[in-house]
């Protein structure tokens, strides 16, 4: 091995380690989010159907866990690792794109602002699936470049990575396939059509396993199909309008800031300029083409059709582009600068925009924050110790939707309690979607709230910031857990006045409710 050789992997692994250490500290505790705790569930009992996880799958993220958890019990502590891990390889194949893409000292300064963004940062620290998703968007990313630039060997393992993606999280393939097809137009014809084929034999190599453990085909569709109806289906802009493009554009602004910082002014300044004086043709058509057709997709999927406004992880399929053309942008702004500052005031931005994205996530109470994390380990544990105030005996449980204290947590670490998501929703139709509930961390769905003849009692936990107002009916206990969140009880004899019953049924045996 000469030294250069050396050199050329003692930068990535430099990058790899930096970043593993930089994640070790701020790990969460405890399970983040509703789909943190699903996964977790998933670990035990792998059904799509009660959402262990949620539809489309996720199988191969659940099946590395469950690997892991062969020698790691807690399994919090199973995907958070999942996720350092993937941190320190998505900053160094942000390296390598930014280098060849290029050049070296861009691949560097991509990897900096990778290894310090907030968002990237905040998702190497929870149990989720985004930064898995951003290695694999980034890792596919280069091989279509490298495609690109002749070198068509890279197409086999693009596809592999391609059909692996999609077993990690489904959209991934779909969304990085358009870049797929641009950085194969100069492969010959008979070689694309044989890729393809091998695509579609890695994703039947996990969608088969996947649909078998879920009990069939007909029972996949069908929970994918109600995941659709009642979740994301009905909520695009051409469905609900001007409202919602207004929040879908500012959560997708909100959350890029929270990728990369002042960086996107610096991007915007550098894109500007470059219209502004007529340097747009100048440009390399293939990189532009191939940061539009890796970006645009989602872009506007999210931008139309749907995107969560408190999940911040959504960006981090094209996070990684925008670190490199930041980068780049930068060292364009520098290069402009210095024909009027005689000064080169590269390191400068590139110190300010790194130690500011340091200062929002270890200072800061944004939502990808250290502080973020480190306060909902607390809150959730206040949340638990109150409910522990009720006994498990004689209560029944109901949890309102809210996505970071929500009936699966209560489920998965007090699991001696029964305990309902009593949220109801409906189709355009007027389907009602059947009612999540559980019990000794296994999930059930009804038609109806179960009463056995033991419950004497129940509980609710309400978080007004979801719009849930507090309702005070006489004879109700209700006791104050943190700012936000309060745990209203009473006898069962006053479920019908919390519950009216136009909206929530109750049996008095446990058999009539479960279908």
């Amino acid at each position: 091995m000469t030294s250069n050789d050396k050199h050329n992997i003692s930068l990535p692994l430099f990058l790899f380690l930096l970043t593993i250490i930089t994640r070790i500290p701020f790990t969460s505790k405890l399970l983040y989010h509703w789909d943190s705790v699903q996964f977790a569930l998933a670990l035990d009992k792998y059904d799509i159907t009660v959402h262990q996880p949620h539809p489309p799958g996720y199988f191969l993220y659940v099946m590395l866990g469950r690997l892991l958890h062969l020698f790691i019990s807690d399994a919090n502590t199973v995907f958070v690792s999942i996720s350092v891990i993937f941190s320190g390889l998505t900053v160094v194949a942000v390296y390598y794109l930014g280098k060849e893409v290029f050049d070296r000292n861009i691949g560097i300064l991509a990897a900096l602002i990778a290894l310090t963004s907030p968002n990237l940062w905040f998702h190497g620290e929870v149990a989720l699936t985004y930064i898995v998703e951003a290695f694999f968007s980034t890792a596919v990313a280069l091989l279509c470049w490298r495609i690109l630039k002749g070198e068509h060997k890279y197409i086999w393992l693009s596809v592999i990575a391609l059909g692996i993606a999609g077993g990690i999280r489904q959209n991934t393939t779909v969304f990085l396939f358009p870049l797929w097809l641009f950085s194969v137009k100069g492969v010959p014809i008979r070689k694309s059509f044989a890729s393809l084929g091998l695509l579609v034999v890695v994703c039947l190599l996990w969608f088969i396993p996947m649909v078998w453990m879920t009990g069939g085909w007909n029972a996949y569709y069908s929970a994918f199909r109600d995941l659709w109806l009642f979740n994301t289906g009905h909520v695009s802009v051409f469905e609900q309008g001007w409202a919602t493009f207004k929040i879908f554009s500012s959560s997708l602004f909100k959350f890029t800031i929270y990728g990369v910082g002042i960086g996107i002014v610096i991007l915007g300044f550098v894109a500007y300029s470059i219209v502004r004086h007529g340097k747009f043709k100048s440009l390399d058509r293939n990189k532009v083409f191939f940061f539009s057709v890796w970006i645009v997709p989602l872009l506007l999927f999210h931008l139309l059709i749907f995107i969560h406004p408190a999940n911040p992880g959504y960006v981090l399929f094209f996070l990684p582009a925008f670190f490199v053309l930041v980068a780049a942008s930068i060292e364009y702004a520098s290069a402009e600068a210095k024909q009027f500052l005689k000064i080169d005031p590269l390191k400068f931005i590139a110190f300010t925009i790194i130690i500011l994205n340091i200062g929002i996530f270890s200072y800061f109470k944004y939502p990808i924050s250290y502080k973020a994390i480190k306060n909902h380990d607390m809150d959730l544990l206040i949340m638990l110790n109150g409910i522990k105030t009720l006994s498990p005996e004689n209560t029944i449980l109901f949890v309102d939707g809210d996505i970071f204290f929500c009936y699966r947590h209560v489920m998965y670490y007090l699991p001696e309690y029964t305990v309902y998501q009593p949220e109801l929703k409906y189709t355009p139709s007027g389907k009602l979607r059947k009612i999540f509930w559980g019990v000794n961390r296994e999930t059930h769905l009804s038609d109806a709230v179960i009463l056995p003849a033991e419950i004497t009692k129940f509980g609710v936990l309400i978080i007004p910031y979801n719009n849930v107002q507090l309702i005070c009916i006489k004879g109700m206990t209700i006791k104050k857990l943190l700012p936000f969140m309060y745990l209203v009880s009473g006898s069962v004899d006053k479920l019908r006045e919390f519950y009216p019953q136009s909206k929530i049924t109750l049996h008095g045996n446990i058999r009539n409710g479960l279908k």
